[in-house]
């Protein structure tokens, strides 16, 4: 059988080098390929090089803070995490200017809103379905829950030019929670409309047990080529808008007081180039989201490999795909891959592959015992799978496929080369 490899040339891995100026930089040649010669191939493959940023330290609130002392100065005016109209903010700005039509400062202004919102907006004890969340819903409505509070609290600021953020986490004595961190009178302060909390944001002993940030909304910097949120309690690669053909995930992210952090997530909620084929994961990246909904699986559509550095602790790769070393399954399997070549697994149960439209040939890899049933599920265009004579398979093992689908059974898969990413 003829191979097919995803190589990197160096003349690629020299423009990736060059072309990235956020610390993403290095090579690691990998010796990985054994051919059905036997012979060796060399793969020159760019992963980012541990350049010694750290990673965020602390609880929740303390690693916010750490950012949001060099965040973008953009990044604070913009609206995020809801939906409004022009002419829902229109609306709410004329009232909100006359409402602080006497008040000069930022902190007047902050002050007279956080009043008004006290006095005339009420929680939605009861969970009125009918009451929405979004920022206009509450100001005609004036009821809500406390991401309403936090969405219209954030709009009436942004309508008066003042720094704030919508963050979600939880609340010490309540679960989910959601609230802002506003910027007024030279100081960021953590401010919790819906229960009447504030903080200095510097104070983080005073509420970081009270109030545990998990995200937050925006983008805290963005360069030519990327742009970075916090979530999920980690740094993140949110947003990718240039690239080569192989995507070399940063390593770190310098802010704009001058910090540098390690980048520990790529979780995008934007659409990657379309010219981006393949995604190279160094040492840095803890977490990948990437289910039928989210991440990469939906942002990414694409991608046909992606690769992780050897030395990542909690990730690892073969043949292009993705898996966490806490999981049996598969964590990304990329949307443009057609050929899917599986790792020796003793059992392959239910929902191993699930939900995938690109794969139309699949290689369980000799070794294999059994595959259950529903192991590969909801692959429309899966036409053939290459099942070991020896591996038990169960008769439902492959539930929604092609209409043509087969299965071949033979002594040796005939796939001898196995991609040690």
């Amino acid at each position: 059988m003829k191979k097919a490899y995803y190589i990197v040339s160096l003349v690629i891995a020299t423009s990736l080098l060059t072309g990235c100026n956020n610390d993403a930089s290095g090579l690691e040649d990998i010796t990985s390929t054994e051919t059905e010669s036997g012979t060796s191939d060399n793969l020159t493959r760019a992963f980012p090089q541990d350049n010694g940023a750290e990673e965020l330290q602390g609880n929740e609130a303390e690693m916010f803070w750490q950012i949001l002392q060099g965040v973008d100065d953009d990044f604070p005016r913009r609206q995020a995490g809801y939906q409004i109209t022009y002419a829902q903010y229109e609306e709410i700005k004329d009232f909100t200017d006359e409402l602080l039509a006497n008040r000069t400062t930022e902190s007047q202004k902050y002050r007279g809103i956080w009043n008004w919102m006290g006095s005339n907006i009420k929680y939605n004890w009861d969970l009125d379905p009918a009451c929405s969340n979004e920022p206009y819903a509450v100001f005609t409505n004036k009821k809500c829950v406390c991401q309403g509070y936090a969405n219209l609290l954030s709009v009436m600021l942004h309508t008066q030019g003042i720094d704030v953020i919508n963050v979600n986490g939880l609340l010490d004595y309540a679960g989910g929670h959601a609230w802002n961190y506003v910027r007024h009178g030279g100081r960021w302060w953590v401010s919790d409309r819906t229960n009447g909390f504030e903080f200095k944001a510097e104070n983080v002993d005073e509420y970081k047990d009270r109030l545990v940030i998990y995200s937050a909304d925006g983008n805290f910097l963005e360069t030519q080529e990327y742009g970075f949120n916090y979530t999920d309690r980690l740094l993140n690669l949110n947003a990718v808008y240039e690239s080569e053909d192989a995507l070399m995930v940063p390593f770190s992210v310098t802010l704009n007081n001058g910090s540098r952090y390690r980048v520990t997530a790529f979780s995008p909620t934007e659409e990657l180039p379309e010219n981006v084929r393949e995604i190279y994961i160094g040492s840095n990246i803890k977490y990948l989201r990437c289910n039928s909904t989210v991440g990469l699986s939906i942002y990414a559509p694409n991608v046909e490999a992606a690769y992780v550095d050897p030395t990542n602790e909690i990730l690892y790769s073969h043949a292009g795909v993705v898996y966490s070393r806490n999981l049996e399954e598969p964590l990304y399997i990329p949307a443009a891959m057609k050929k899917l070549r599986l790792m020796p697994e003793e059992v392959i149960g239910k929902n191993y592959i699930f939900d995938h439209a690109g794969i139309e040939e699949l290689i369980v890899a000799n070794g294999t015992k059994k595959l259950e049933a529903w192991a590969v599920e909801k692959c429309p265009n899966l036409k053939v799978a290459y099942v070991p004579l020896d591996t038990e398979l169960d008769p439902q093992a492959f539930v929604d496929v092609h209409p043509d689908f087969q299965v071949i059974r033979q002594e040796q898969t005939g796939i001898k080369d196995i991609v040690a990413d």
